[in-house]
């Protein structure tokens, strides 16, 4: 019976001596090891119709449009991608990035033209988008403007 009980307890402690022998990884250790990290995503603050704010618009005219974005990592481009009616969206316009810091909105600002194409019948819907994508190929997609043929 002694001996019984001198083995568990040899059992026992052995059990626990190789359980706290064991290195113990930190919590997120597994991630750590195996994430690569990119960069950071750019963010678009805003994307509007710069005055006159008209989302009516005229057959080939030109829309300003005002554009408020920044990031914390370098950015490449800014592209602009228009939908007009039940038609495929086309790649409009592509414009480098040239910094233009507004210390009113604390964001990089640029005004863009999007030409109305000529011929369109009223009522027409033209759905504009803007992609700001950094040098580190991560991009963000802005907020979508509804322009209506007058």
């Amino acid at each position: 019976m002694k001996t019984n009980i001198s083995i568990m307890v040899a059992g026992l402690f052995s059990v626990m001596l190789l359980t706290t022998a064991c290195k113990k990884n930190a919590p997120d250790q597994w991630l750590q090891d195996n994430i690569t990290v990119i960069g950071k995503v750019p963010v678009v603050a805003s994307f509007t119709i710069q005055s006159p704010a008209t989302a009516n618009v005229t057959s080939g005219t030109s829309v300003p449009l005002d554009l408020r974005y920044w990031s914390d990592d370098p950015i490449d481009k800014i592209n602009l991608r228009a939908t007009v009616g039940t038609g495929a969206q086309q790649l409009v316009s592509t414009t480098a990035y040239q910094k233009a810091y507004s210390s009113v909105s604390r964001t990089d600002s640029l005004i863009l033209s999007y030409p109305v194409p000529s011929g369109l019948a009223t009522g027409t819907a033209i759905v504009l988008e803007v992609e700001v994508v950094n040098k580190n190929t991560l991009s963000k997609k802005g907020s979508l403007i509804n322009l209506k043929v007058k």
